[in-house]
């Protein structure tokens, strides 16, 4: 049974041991992130959806600020994703504005913000809704530039552990303390729905990370019987009982994944045998947190174990390094970068939904 008040360890085991050093984030630009969504312009619709370009801004400002100049109540704005404040980056907004002609949104005048394009459709963002985020981010003065050259290769051929970001758990693992203290009570208050699903996200969050850490130092990339597996590019999963050649070649060339738990009250899901008992005897001494997932009915999820790298390259500019990439919705950067340099997280607040 883990204590409440306990420090909170939130550095994982990397796959690559030798690093090299670099600056990163030392202003916006050095790191940008566009959402990969392709939307039609239906014309009509009351929902007015806006490509949003913004610098130094958080996603939940931005939309307070849409909702206010719309002149309407900031849950009539949607948003697939959170993003970075310290970035550039792009993504789609959407205000529903029923029997209003298209606002003229160049008339709002926000700093950091620019609204490249404005459309009609039908339907509402709604949260998830795009597939992946695209990243391109500079490294600057970098160190040993041959390490960091290795590195790249490892991390573009063998992928990294779908790590959450320590900005996922807040500032010194506030938002696991807090989190804890909230449903260790018998009955938990009620609370903002935005500060309970913070709270939830961290604490299963961090749960995942310890599984899938212990899993790699054992395993690496190895599947087990009973693993719970995942459709590449969708939410199906099943379970694979026994590993036969045809599973084998599927997980090889990437058609299936590999998952970790996301606990909930049923404990880590669908998973069977070998997976199972080596799931529930990482999390027995979480016992008392997969209990009180129950006083909020917190259903398990699973999510890919592996994160690997789509469309990788690599650029130099003297001595930064400017990598892009493209992940999965839901995936955090910074998992990656740390294979490259070490990284301390400190002021950084990529919040990428589930």
């Amino acid at each position: 049974m883990s204590s409440i008040s306990e420090p909170f360890q939130l550095s994982w085991p990397t796959l690559n041991q030798q690093k090299t050093t670099a600056s990163f984030k030392q202003q916006p630009a050095d790191f940008r992130v566009r959402e990969v969504l392709d939307v039609d312009d239906e014309g009509e619709g009351e929902h007015q959806w806006l490509w949003i370009k913004k610098t130094g801004a958080n996603t939940r400002f931005v939309a307070e600020q849409l909702a206010k100049f719309a002149g309407v109540h900031p849950r009539n704005v949607s948003f697939s994703g959170m993003k970075d404040r310290n970035a550039v980056t792009w993504q789609w907004f959407s205000i529903q504005l029923p029997g209003k002609d298209t606002l003229d949104w160049q008339q709002m005048m926000l700093e950091g913000v620019e609204v490249e394009r404005v459309i009609r459709r039908t339907k509402k963002l709604k949260t998830g809704f795009h597939k992946a985020n695209a990243f391109t981010i500079r490294l600057r003065d970098v160190a040993d530039t041959e390490r960091f050259e290795q590195n790249w290769q490892a991390l573009c051929s063998q992928g990294t552990l779908n790590y959450f970001g320590a900005q996922r758990f807040g500032f010194n693992g506030s938002n696991l303390l807090n989190g804890r203290q909230w449903i260790s009570a018998e009955r938990p208050a009620k609370i903002a729905k935005g500060k309970r699903s913070i709270w939830l996200s961290a604490m299963r969050s961090y749960l995942f990370n310890q599984v899938v850490a212990v899993r790699y130092q054992q395993y690496q990339f190895m599947p087990l019987a009973g693993d719970c597996v995942m459709l590449q590019g969708s939410q199906s999963v099943f379970i694979a009982e026994q590993w036969d050649d045809e599973l084998l070649s599927r997980l090889a060339s990437e058609d299936i994944q590999l998952t970790g738990p996301m606990p909930g009250e049923d404990g880590v899901g669908n998973v069977a045998t070998d997976a199972l008992q080596f799931e529930t005897s990482q999390l027995a001494q979480f016992d008392d947190w997969i209990a009180d997932f129950a006083k909020v009915r917190l259903k398990a999820a699973r999510r890919p174990y592996r994160l690997l790298l789509q469309q990788p390259e690599l650029m130099w500019q003297n001595q930064d390094a400017v990598i892009s990439f493209t992940l999965p919705t839901g995936s955090f950067a910074t998992a990656c970068i740390n294979e490259l340099i070490d990284l301390a997280v400190t002021e950084n607040d990529e919040n990428s939904v589930e």
